[in-house]
């Protein structure tokens, strides 16, 4: 069963955020729109935009760029890095990119926007348990916001995530908000990681109900960081993500567990488990696991033992340990988890670094979400492992307003 993330939540914003009136070069449309509903109400009902399915030749740094004939798209740097002494901290970079415009060339006014944008910035001080973030959003007009169609190279105003010459997957990371701010360099120590089949990673059974997805598990990261006026350089290892797709969840999904992990042994494990109405998985949740060979091996994600002992995939159960009630949102999160995976002897432990690590809806986003660092132990064929990662849980806080259908 393929690996399956669906896409980030925050480019809700990108759909209903953006409050000024939007000049969208389509036939049979008005030139300006005058309301987000307006707005709304056009743009999802165009039907040019691509969707992910078939096969595709993957060329980098060429993919690491914007991918316009697709509707949603986002580049996701996450890491856990640490200072000279040992302190700890967690930090997240996302740029996301909302279509509206499919052809990759537009001409005339210069005020036209293709895309929408938004991009979160968020630091976890772990060892004070401290969580500060912040969003802003934006439009490819006037060329204030925007992503190289070759390159990886993504721009909200300042906050900008640049190839890295020294590195052809790396990237420079470089973000200054008034709460806090983010410079660091991010070096690929393994080449991409195409999930799915060949990179195409399936959300449900219907047609196009997919992303074109891949992930840097290791890169060796090294840069300051800042909250508030304290700075601190800092070393450490990030995970990138980078999907492009055009629509996303079914209608029985209403929220998505995703698990990025890096084992001490060298092996890396993405997990998602996509949650129906009822709670349970659904069946397209799953995963990859890459070991330090390089070999991979995909994971389905199910709820119970597979009926039968003829069902030779390798599947993963999942089981919440520990929940947070936010005291802001009041949504209860399950922050703890038990992983298992039989075939592979693999059994990991997930904690939560700190509990409150809510990207709340009162700082700018439609809607609240948890996303933070974990702490991981466990084993694998008697052998003892640790490990560290990220974690991120959505519909916990509410609904997530059918964005990704």
């Amino acid at each position: 069963m393929n690996s399956n993330r669906p896409g980030r939540l925050a480019l809700v914003i990108l759909l209903c955020g953006i409050l000024a009136p939007l000049e969208i070069p389509f036939p049979g449309t008005r030139a300006a729109l005058a309301t987000p509903t307006a707005a709304l109400n056009a743009l999802t009902s165009l039907p040019q935009f691509e969707r992910a399915a078939g096969h595709r030749t993957w060329s980098f740094p060429k993919d690491h760029g914007q991918h316009a004939r697709f509707r949603l798209e986002w580049w996701y740097y996450t890491g856990i890095v640490r200072t000279a002494d040992g302190r700890p901290f967690g930090y997240q970079v996302t740029f996301f990119r909302r279509g509206l415009n499919p052809a990759p060339e537009r001409s005339g006014s210069a005020w036209r926007t293709g895309s929408l944008y938004l991009a979160q910035i968020a630091i976890s001080d772990l060892s004070q348990n401290r969580f500060v973030h912040s969003a802003r959003t934006g439009r490819d007009a006037l060329g204030l916001s925007g992503a190289a169609p070759d390159r990886q190279e993504v721009w909200l105003t300042s906050w900008r995530a640049d190839p890295l010459a020294v590195n052809r997957d790396g990237v420079h990371l470089e973000a200054q908000d008034t709460a806090l701010g983010i410079s660091l360099d991010l070096a690929a120590e393994k080449p991409p990681l195409l999930q799915g089949e060949d990179g195409l990673d399936r959300k449900g059974p219907n047609p196009g109900q997919a992303s074109w997805y891949y992930s840097i598990p290791r890169m060796a990261t090294t840069g300051t960081l800042r909250v508030g006026q304290e700075r601190f350089p800092i070393k450490g290892t990030s995970w990138m993500d980078h999907e492009f797709g055009t629509n996303q969840l079914g209608d029985d999904q209403v929220g998505w567990d995703w698990f990025a992990i890096r084992l001490d042994s060298g092996a890396d494990l993405m997990l998602y488990r996509l949650r129906a109405k009822d709670g349970h998985a659904t069946p397209a949740s799953g995963g990859t696991l890459l070991e330090p060979n390089g070999a991979i091996t995909r994971i389905r994600i199910v709820d119970a033992n597979p009926d039968g002992s003829s069902d030779a995939r390798f599947y993963a159960q999942l089981a919440p340990t520990q929940w947070w009630t936010s005291p802001g949102t009041h949504a209860r999160y399950p922050v703890g988890w038990e992983i298992e995976i039989p075939q592979l002897n693999l059994k990991l432990s997930v904690a939560p670094a700190a509990t409150d690590q809510e990207l709340r809806a009162d700082t700018g986003l439609p809607f609240s979400y948890w996303e933070g660092a974990v702490w991981i132990h466990g084993e694998r064929a008697g052998h003892l492992l640790r490990g560290e990662g990220y974690l991120e849980l959505t519909g916990y806080a509410g609904d997530l307003r059918g964005t990704f259908r």
